[in-house]
């Protein structure tokens, strides 16, 4: 049987609706065709050059995607500028491109589900509310109060982090966790008002984390990728669980680990 990319379309719509993404963002099919055949799926938090030449090396015909190949428009398609280049090998490897972004984010079992998980939050509800549907981050109750330096040091291990940057004393009972996977900057004051007393996300502009040193709650920083990465592992097998009970025989693969390309010098 042949199956299409927009037979994959509407598995991927149910495990991240559409309207769940920002008004901004551009989530979808990006590049390729609907009626394209399907053989092989790789997923991967972004798309780059090296993920473009492992697709086409292991055959891939449709990428799943979390971050978008395109952002900002374009108004041409060459290989003289870094988007023209990707989309140009894409094409050229006849490889389609489906992202799932904030309405991955936001969805249920999607990256801050998965992030609250591995953080172990018990009584996980969303951080904030958007037109009552479910928005970024997530917030919940630890089984036991850890003082921070413990738990932070639980985490690290976790989530596979090479670093833990963090605000507060050492020592401050974490009993209540806020999280929000990726950059979740504008989400801090919602933590605060929500009560957390730790805040853990990816990224975090410095400006937006200063007001933090004046207050009770304590944040961790701990990588964009380190925090949205697993959420791959854990799309993958819910795409091959649907795809196995529909016997659709369709290869699942993920990207090679690119999180080692993010060095700290340490000397």
């Amino acid at each position: 049987m042949s199956y299409r990319v927009i037979d994959i379309i509407g598995i991927m719509e149910e495990i991240a609706p559409p309207h769940l993404a920002e008004p901004w963002d551009n989530v979808g099919l990006l590049v390729g065709s609907r009626q394209s055949p399907v053989h092989r799926i790789m997923v991967t938090l972004d798309v780059t050059a090296d993920v473009i030449r492992e697709a086409a090396d292991k055959k891939v015909n449709l990428i799943i995607s979390h971050h978008p190949v395109l952002f900002q428009p374009i108004k041409s398609v060459t290989d003289s500028t870094f988007a023209g280049s990707q989309i140009s090998a894409l094409l050229r490897s006849e490889i389609s491109v489906y992202t799932a972004h904030t309405n991955f984010d936001k969805a249920k079992g999607g990256t801050d589900d998965i992030l609250a998980a591995l953080l172990e939050l018990e009584n996980v509800h969303p951080l904030a509310m958007d037109s009552e549907s479910p928005s970024f981050g997530r917030i919940g109750r630890l089984p036991d109060k850890l003082p921070l330096k413990i738990y932070l040091n639980q985490v690290k291990r976790a989530l596979n982090a090479d670093r833990v940057d963090y605000i507060g004393n050492p020592e401050k009972p974490i009993g209540i966790v806020a999280s929000c996977a990726g950059a979740g900057g504008d989400f801090i004051q919602a933590a605060q008002k929500a009560g957390a007393d730790l805040y853990v996300t990816g990224e975090a502009k410095y400006h937006e984390m200063l007001p933090v040193m004046d207050g009770s709650m304590a944040m961790a920083v701990v990588g964009h990728y380190t925090t949205e990465y697993p959420a791959m592992a854990a799309l993958k097998q819910r795409l091959q669980n649907k795809l196995h009970a529909l016997q659709y025989n369709i290869d699942i693969i993920p990207s090679e680990d690119y999180g080692n390309s993010f060095r700290r010098l340490r000397e």
